[in-house]
């Protein structure tokens, strides 16, 4: 059995779900991708990958956290905090809810309970 790191997971599934879905919450409000891409220090192409679908839908986020996310891109909009910034505490604040563990079960195979990187993951 390959075992799939838990960061690896965060670097190519977490992050990317995490930028589609500020890219989906922006639009919502109204800001074009030319915007979305300098707030996240991405290209246009990226921005619009990542509104299509082609990159960051291995997962959903959840309605809870995509409010978190919503509550973010107001901030960066308003200057309060970069986008680098916000994309980093996201990602934190999924890892710390349990959702990055929840997810290495599931396409890791390794069972939260038995894993043990919980004391390496979660510090």
């Amino acid at each position: 059995m390959v075992l799939v790191y838990p960061a690896e997971i965060e670097a190519n599934i977490v992050l990317p779900a995490i930028r589609k879905a500020f890219c989906e919450e922006s639009v919502s409000l109204g800001i074009k991708q030319k915007d979305i891409a300098e707030h996240l220090s991405l290209s246009e192409a990226a921005v619009s990958q990542l509104l299509s679908g082609k990159r960051g839908a291995e997962i959903k986020v959840d309605a809870d956290f995509r409010k978190k996310v919503r509550e973010n891109v107001k901030q960066v909009l308003a200057g309060e905090t970069s986008g680098f910034a916000s994309i980093q505490g996201l990602s934190s604040e999924f890892k710390f809810s349990g959702r990055l563990c929840d997810l290495h079960h599931k396409i890791g195979g390794v069972s939260p309970q038995t894993c043990g990187l919980a004391k390496v993951c979660l510090k």
